[in-house]
């Protein structure tokens, strides 16, 4: 069965990897200003206070305080913590980056790109695996789109995206509400840029209802395809 109900997407979780990668893997030089910076060569550590800037190629990390431990690859820096990089932006209460790979947001973090916006409790990134996990609960909101989860993550080198537990999409625009307990964004060309509900699916529009084991929605032409056992109820108009 397919029904022309809808076009969502979950893309933007993809470009976590603009701001994350950019610090974590790269081994461009960084250029570090601060009011103040101790440095302890003994122990390998370094302190920044006050008005802390770093700059990595076009990436820049703001906060109130840093620290850094060469020996461990531990970095620490609070305080109102910004990193722009090209059109996003990650803005959380604290960052800490593990063996120049593992970076934890926390603190309110707020990832935004364009007309775009993540946000939850914590976010990790692995730069190695390229891959991004959202957990406790996740929003996602677009220009005509909101999408809430108990956990997101994202799998960058894939194009691919998974939202788990109480999974909600709605859309004003589209006079879309739908439901499952899973959503899987599939953005390469071969998968023809799909999301797949799976687990008490529901999608309703315009009073119309669509149920099923699984609901795929195609992004392109903005229909729904059902497996296994559906059920649709038209509402007159």
């Amino acid at each position: 069965m397919k029904s022309k109900i809808v076009h969502i997407t979950l893309g933007f979780i993809l470009s976590l990897s603009v701001i994350s990668y950019g610090y974590a893997a790269s081994n461009k030089p960084v250029e570090l200003a601060a009011d103040t910076i101790e440095y302890d060569s003994v122990k390998g550590v370094m302190v920044a206070q006050g008005n802390v800037r770093m700059v990595q190629e076009n990436a820049v990390m703001t906060g109130t305080n840093a620290e850094y431990n060469s020996k461990t690859k531990e970095a620490h820096i609070y305080g109102g913590v910004q990193v722009v990089q090209e059109d996003a932006t990650l803005l959380a209460e604290e960052v800490n980056s593990y063996d120049n790979n593992h970076i934890v947001a926390i603190g309110n973090p707020i990832l935004t790109k364009g007309s775009s916006r993540l946000d939850g409790p914590k976010i990790d990134y692995y730069a190695d695996k390229q891959y991004a996990i959202v957990t406790g609960w996740a929003r996602l909101k677009t220009e005509d789109t909101i999408l809430t989860a108990n956990q997101i993550e994202s799998f960058f080198s894939e194009d691919r995206a998974v939202a788990q537990g109480d999974v909600h999409i709605v859309s004003d625009t589209r006079k879309l509400d739908a439901v499952a307990d899973q959503a899987v964004y599939y953005g390469s060309k071969e998968q023809q840029g799909k999301t797949v509900l799976t687990g008490n699916a529901r999608a309703v529009q315009d009073g119309n209802v669509l149920t099923g084991n699984t609901l795929t929605l195609y992004l392109d032409n903005k229909v729904i395809d059902v497996q296994g056992r559906s059920k649709l109820v038209i509402t007159p108009q």
